[in-house]
Protein backbone atom coordinates (compact mmCIF):
# COMPACT_ATOMS: atom_id res chain seq x y z
CA UNK A 1 0.00 0.00 0.00
CA UNK A 2 2.75 2.67 0.21
CA UNK A 3 5.08 3.99 2.16
CA UNK A 4 4.36 3.70 5.90
CA UNK A 5 2.54 7.18 7.28
CA UNK A 6 1.93 8.36 3.73
CA UNK A 7 -1.74 8.85 2.82
CA UNK A 8 -3.58 7.73 -0.35
CA UNK A 9 -6.65 8.07 -2.04
CA UNK A 10 -8.91 5.34 -2.63
CA UNK A 11 -12.24 4.47 -4.35
CA UNK A 12 -15.36 2.59 -1.96
CA UNK A 13 -18.25 1.39 -3.86
CA UNK A 14 -21.46 2.67 -1.97
CA UNK A 15 -24.85 0.95 -2.05
CA UNK A 16 -26.76 2.62 -4.44
CA UNK A 17 -28.03 6.31 -3.83
CA UNK A 18 -25.71 5.68 -0.07
CA UNK A 19 -23.02 8.32 -0.97
CA UNK A 20 -23.97 10.35 1.80
CA UNK A 21 -24.95 7.65 4.07
CA UNK A 22 -21.45 6.07 3.69
CA UNK A 23 -19.65 9.29 3.76
CA UNK A 24 -21.05 10.41 7.22
CA UNK A 25 -20.54 6.98 8.58
CA UNK A 26 -16.76 6.66 7.45
CA UNK A 27 -16.42 10.03 9.02
CA UNK A 28 -17.38 9.03 12.09
CA UNK A 29 -14.67 6.16 12.24
CA UNK A 30 -12.74 9.17 11.38
CA UNK A 31 -11.54 8.70 7.90
CA UNK A 32 -10.89 11.56 6.00
CA UNK A 33 -13.65 10.77 3.12
CA UNK A 34 -15.15 13.25 -0.15
CA UNK A 35 -17.74 12.75 -2.27
CA UNK A 36 -16.95 15.04 -5.40
CA UNK A 37 -20.78 16.19 -6.69
CA UNK A 38 -21.64 18.28 -9.85
CA UNK A 39 -24.24 20.01 -10.68
CA UNK A 40 -26.76 18.49 -13.18
CA UNK A 41 -30.19 19.74 -14.41
CA UNK A 42 -33.39 16.99 -13.15
CA UNK A 43 -36.94 17.19 -13.87
CA UNK A 44 -39.30 15.53 -11.28
CA UNK A 45 -42.85 15.99 -12.85
CA UNK A 46 -42.96 19.34 -14.23
CA UNK A 47 -40.69 21.03 -12.36
CA UNK A 48 -36.98 21.48 -13.25
CA UNK A 49 -34.33 22.16 -10.78
CA UNK A 50 -30.52 22.12 -10.37
CA UNK A 51 -29.05 20.22 -7.80
CA UNK A 52 -25.79 18.76 -6.62
CA UNK A 53 -25.48 14.82 -7.74
CA UNK A 54 -22.48 12.65 -7.15
CA UNK A 55 -19.57 13.01 -9.80
CA UNK A 56 -19.02 9.11 -9.97
CA UNK A 57 -22.41 7.32 -8.68
CA UNK A 58 -21.85 4.77 -6.04
CA UNK A 59 -18.49 5.52 -5.48
CA UNK A 60 -16.63 8.04 -2.55
CA UNK A 61 -13.09 8.45 -1.61
CA UNK A 62 -11.27 8.05 1.12
CA UNK A 63 -7.73 8.86 2.62
CA UNK A 64 -6.05 5.53 4.62
CA UNK A 65 -2.75 6.15 5.85
CA UNK A 66 -0.07 3.29 4.57
CA UNK A 67 1.26 0.74 6.84
CA UNK A 68 -2.39 1.16 8.69
CA UNK A 69 -4.39 -2.06 8.95
CA UNK A 70 -7.36 -0.25 9.68
CA UNK A 71 -9.22 0.03 6.34
CA UNK A 72 -11.03 -3.26 6.61
CA UNK A 73 -13.51 -1.84 8.88
CA UNK A 74 -14.24 -0.26 5.55
CA UNK A 75 -15.72 -3.00 4.30
CA UNK A 76 -18.09 -3.16 7.15
CA UNK A 77 -19.61 0.19 7.02
CA UNK A 78 -23.34 1.39 7.01
CA UNK A 79 -23.75 2.28 3.28
CA UNK A 80 -20.46 0.75 1.90
CA UNK A 81 -19.81 -2.11 -0.54
CA UNK A 82 -16.87 -2.57 -0.50
CA UNK A 83 -13.33 -0.60 -0.57
CA UNK A 84 -12.10 -1.04 -4.60
CA UNK A 85 -9.32 -4.18 -4.14
CA UNK A 86 -6.79 -5.65 -6.14
CA UNK A 87 -6.13 -9.39 -4.96
CA UNK A 88 -7.21 -8.33 -1.30
CA UNK A 89 -5.24 -4.72 -0.83
CA UNK A 90 -6.93 -1.79 -1.62
CA UNK A 91 -5.72 -0.19 -5.38
CA UNK A 92 -4.84 3.30 -4.59
CA UNK A 93 -6.34 6.05 -6.79
CA UNK A 94 -3.72 7.68 -9.27
CA UNK A 95 -1.57 10.05 -7.37
CA UNK A 96 -2.96 13.79 -7.80
CA UNK A 97 -6.22 12.65 -8.56
CA UNK A 98 -7.84 13.70 -6.00
CA UNK A 99 -6.18 16.73 -5.36
CA UNK A 100 -6.69 17.67 -9.36
CA UNK A 101 -10.73 17.72 -9.08
CA UNK A 102 -10.60 19.36 -6.10
CA UNK A 103 -8.79 22.18 -7.45
CA UNK A 104 -12.27 22.57 -9.78
CA UNK A 105 -14.32 22.40 -6.85
CA UNK A 106 -16.05 26.25 -7.20
CA UNK A 107 -17.84 28.32 -3.98
CA UNK A 108 -20.86 25.89 -3.63
CA UNK A 109 -18.36 23.21 -2.96
CA UNK A 110 -18.98 21.76 -6.63
CA UNK A 111 -16.70 20.01 -8.81
CA UNK A 112 -17.20 22.87 -12.29
CA UNK A 113 -15.23 22.05 -15.23
CA UNK A 114 -14.16 24.90 -17.33
CA UNK A 115 -12.59 23.87 -20.68
CA UNK A 116 -11.68 26.24 -22.73
CA UNK A 117 -14.77 25.98 -25.23
CA UNK A 118 -14.33 27.24 -29.01
CA UNK A 119 -17.15 27.42 -32.06
CA UNK A 120 -16.22 23.70 -33.58
CA UNK A 121 -15.40 21.48 -30.18
CA UNK A 122 -17.01 18.38 -29.88
CA UNK A 123 -18.97 18.76 -26.24
CA UNK A 124 -20.67 16.07 -23.79
CA UNK A 125 -23.59 16.89 -22.45
CA UNK A 126 -23.90 16.11 -18.39
CA UNK A 127 -27.23 16.33 -16.93
CA UNK A 128 -30.63 17.73 -18.63
CA UNK A 129 -33.05 16.84 -20.98
CA UNK A 130 -30.14 16.40 -22.82
CA UNK A 131 -27.67 14.24 -20.98
CA UNK A 132 -24.93 12.08 -22.62
CA UNK A 133 -25.49 13.44 -25.49
CA UNK A 134 -22.77 14.92 -28.02
CA UNK A 135 -22.96 17.60 -29.80
CA UNK A 136 -20.47 20.78 -31.41
CA UNK A 137 -20.34 24.44 -30.26
CA UNK A 138 -21.81 26.43 -32.43
CA UNK A 139 -21.51 29.78 -30.59
CA UNK A 140 -21.00 31.12 -26.77
CA UNK A 141 -23.89 33.63 -26.23
CA UNK A 142 -22.76 34.29 -22.52
CA UNK A 143 -20.52 33.17 -20.30
CA UNK A 144 -23.18 30.66 -18.59
CA UNK A 145 -24.57 29.25 -21.35
CA UNK A 146 -23.57 27.11 -24.67
CA UNK A 147 -25.17 27.25 -27.89
CA UNK A 148 -25.05 23.31 -29.71
CA UNK A 149 -25.82 21.58 -32.79
CA UNK A 150 -27.15 18.11 -31.68
CA UNK A 151 -27.74 15.33 -34.05
CA UNK A 152 -31.92 14.46 -33.17
CA UNK A 153 -34.12 12.18 -34.65
CA UNK A 154 -32.15 11.64 -38.26
CA UNK A 155 -31.53 15.77 -38.37
CA UNK A 156 -29.24 18.51 -36.65
CA UNK A 157 -31.40 20.68 -34.14
CA UNK A 158 -29.92 23.78 -32.39
CA UNK A 159 -29.94 23.85 -28.63
CA UNK A 160 -28.44 26.29 -25.84
CA UNK A 161 -27.38 24.74 -22.76
CA UNK A 162 -26.29 25.90 -19.35
CA UNK A 163 -22.30 26.00 -19.24
CA UNK A 164 -21.94 23.83 -16.28
CA UNK A 165 -23.34 20.87 -17.55
CA UNK A 166 -20.92 20.22 -20.45
CA UNK A 167 -17.58 18.64 -21.33
CA UNK A 168 -14.83 18.41 -24.23
CA UNK A 169 -16.15 15.16 -25.78
CA UNK A 170 -13.11 12.42 -25.47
Amino acid sequence: MGIAGQTQWFAVQTQVGKEDYAFSNLGRQDFEAWCPTILKTVRSGRKVQTKAKPLFPGYIFVQIESGVTRWRSIDSTYGVLRLVKVADRPAPLPAGLVDELRALVDGRGNVAFRDALSPGDQIRIMGGAFDDWIGQVIQLPDRDRVTLLVAMIGRKVTVTVPRGQVVKAA
